[in-house]
């Protein structure tokens, strides 16, 4: 009896170690129904509270929280304590049809049934039961009727059919913008052969690279890039992304010009300098609000424009921020800053970033243009290219290339971005 006993303390404790466990990073932490911000949020966990985690899936965590439900979190958010040590258990169902209960007892709740073969992620064992994994929630089967083993874990990944198995093959792919070039092969380099307006929906056939084949209307096949696109594992449109807070947003930040393109020359410094040091100023200010910052460059290379913009939309980026600062062919011509974007859509960002320049900016705000500039007019997502001031006036020059000015600027972009992602 006590060698069975400790058997299975043995065993129950194996289980129980498979799980990872992170700690929450930011002071709130939206949980989702799915591994993405298309996904309603279900819950909240809070700074320094800590959940294990089941899986993960495209920078995404699958986690059970304290009132045993499952859902995911975002993982930029919080800090990996055991970053591989994720469940690779998997429970294959022995009997011919076993209840699925609320809690581990004979007179909890029954929330389903499943058949004999059937396989479920297994989170532990306690007692004579065991937890799995069943849509959105934990829930217990007697651990009679279920035979638990070890699996490597990119084949549970991959192969365990669970109940809450939310990688259905995909159906439909939505345009996210009107004007999206539907091509005859995968790159820009092949033939229009439809436009397609934002939302569009079409059958998805394959992924090839960063494209997905598609099913046209009268039966022909297409190309798309996956980076102008939504995915849906059903047959309604995928949602548009449901940021609450700017720690969810993905921002890139674009630091114009670098390496051999010096850009604008003040009497004693380039373009490419200023550029560089405001962008990363920029960045750390975003990420100590939990954003996840990408940036085009974070040294002096020289980095192309179509770079740039595929940069922003392979990450689908919610902001993208192009930083310069201008000249003009005669000498104090005009002083400030200016704000340009192209599309039409994303005139109310740019509105919102030129108001907090204005506030928080000691220069004059030139207010917002028009600009039919590479990196916007290519760039499917949020995109706005700023004018921080012009060098070859002698005012301007003495003032942009100080931390203090940098802290100004700065904090208003910040300030913008904040309330451009608070609904």
């Amino acid at each position: 009896m006590i060698g069975l006993f400790l058997l299975l303390t043995a065993y129950a404790t194996v289980a129980m170690a498979q799980t990872s466990t992170v700690v929450i990073n930011a002071s709130v932490v939206n949980v989702r129904t799915g591994p993405g911000l298309s996904y309603d949020v279900m819950s909240q966990v809070v700074e320094d509270e800590k959940v294990q985690v089941i899986t993960e899936q495209n920078e995404w965590y699958k986690v059970r929280i304290s009132n045993d439900q499952v859902g995911w979190i975002a993982s930029w958010l919080v800090d990996n304590i055991e970053i591989s040590a994720a469940t690779n258990l998997v429970g294959t169902i022995t009997h011919p049809e076993v209840n699925v209960r609320a809690e581990s007892n004979t007179d909890s709740d029954i929330l389903g049934t499943v058949t004999e073969g059937t396989q479920l992620t297994v989170l532990f064992q306690q007692e004579g039961w065991t937890q799995v994994q069943y849509y959105n929630q934990v829930a217990w089967i007697s651990s009679s009727l279920i035979d638990v083993k070890v699996t490597p874990k990119q084949e549970a990944t991959s192969t365990v059919a669970t109940e809450n198995d939310a990688a259905a093959p995909i159906q439909q792919v939505t345009v996210r913008t009107d004007g999206t070039n539907i091509r005859s092969g995968p790159s820009i380099e092949d033939s229009v052969v439809e436009t397609a307006f934002k939302g569009d929906s079409f059958a998805f056939v394959e992924a090839v690279d960063d494209w997905y084949l598609i099913e046209l209307a009268d039966g022909t096949q297409g190309y798309v890039a996956n980076w102008v696109v939504d995915l849906s594992a059903n047959n309604e449109a995928a949602p548009t992304a449901n940021i609450t807070n700017i720690s969810e947003a993905t921002i890139v930040i674009d630091a114009g010009h670098g390496g051999h393109d010096s850009g604008a020359l003040a009497q004693n410094f380039y373009e490419k300098k200023v550029t560089l040091k405001t962008a990363k100023l920029l960045a750390a200010r975003l990420r100590s609000a939990g954003a996840n910052v990408i940036m085009t460059r974070d040294s002096d290379e020289f980095i192309e424009l179509q770079d740039r913009a595929y940069i922003s939309n392979n990450n689908h980026a919610d902001a993208f921020i192009s930083l310069h600062y201008d000249s003009t062919e005669t000498r104090n011509e005009i002083s400030g800053t200016t704000t340009y974007y192209y599309h039409e859509e994303e005139k109310a960002l740019a509105d919102l970033i030129n108001q907090n320049l204005s506030q928080y900016g000691p220069l004059p705000n030139n207010g917002v243009r028009y600009g039919n500039y590479f990196v916007l007019r290519e760039n499917y997502q949020p995109a706005v290219l700023l004018e921080l001031g012009y060098l070859n006036n002698d005012t301007d020059q003495q003032v942009v290339n100080t931390d203090n000015y940098r802290s100004q600027i700065v904090e208003g972009i910040y300030q913008a971005l904040n309330q451009y992602f608070t609904p």
